[in-house]
């Protein structure tokens, strides 16, 4: 199915978490602070390989990956967030740099963005504030982020 007319991005009230200091183990990590049943959204990769995987592993909205005449739309991949989805997912990341995998990502849950990342890997991931402060807190240390701040308003961003 198409994927409805979801926000992309994570609004306030939420948490900013700085980026984590490697982005494979970060895909490992995610079905720790996750909620289960969501889906992952990876936009913009241009590796082949990292195309078939995610294309072999369809999420509930569908893949879009005509990019046009001019080849200016990203490509957009939607898989099932699993244990082994993102384990053979982040085994295959350790070959390429962040930006032939992604340029965003986004994690749907409920049909709503739950998780946030653009302009990966240097920007902040912006998190729902439905999610667990202690478990977030716990995944922001093993993963060697700087900091996970809770902002209330769009000005504390």
């Amino acid at each position: 199915m198409k994927k409805p007319n979801l926000r992309d991005i994570v609004d306030p009230p939420c948490w900013r978490l700085s980026p984590p200091r490697d982005f494979c183990e970060f895909l490992r990590e995610l079905p720790s602070f996750i909620p289960g049943n969501s889906t992952l959204c990876l936009e913009g990769g241009n590796a082949s390989d990292l195309e078939v995987y995610l294309l072999a592993r369809p999420g509930i909205y569908e893949n879009e990956t005509d990019q046009g005449f001019f080849k200016l739309r990203p490509k957009t991949f939607y898989m099932p967030l699993t244990e082994d989805n993102l384990r053979g997912l982040a085994d295959l990341c350790e070959r390429h740099a962040e930006p032939e995998v992604a340029n965003s990502l986004s994690v749907y849950w409920n049909n709503q963005v739950i998780l946030s990342w653009h302009d990966l890997p240097s920007d902040p991931l912006y998190i729902s504030d439905d999610l667990n402060e202690s478990v977030l807190r716990k995944a922001s240390n093993s993963l060697g982020c700087g900091s996970l701040t809770y902002a209330a308003t769009e000005s504390e961003l």
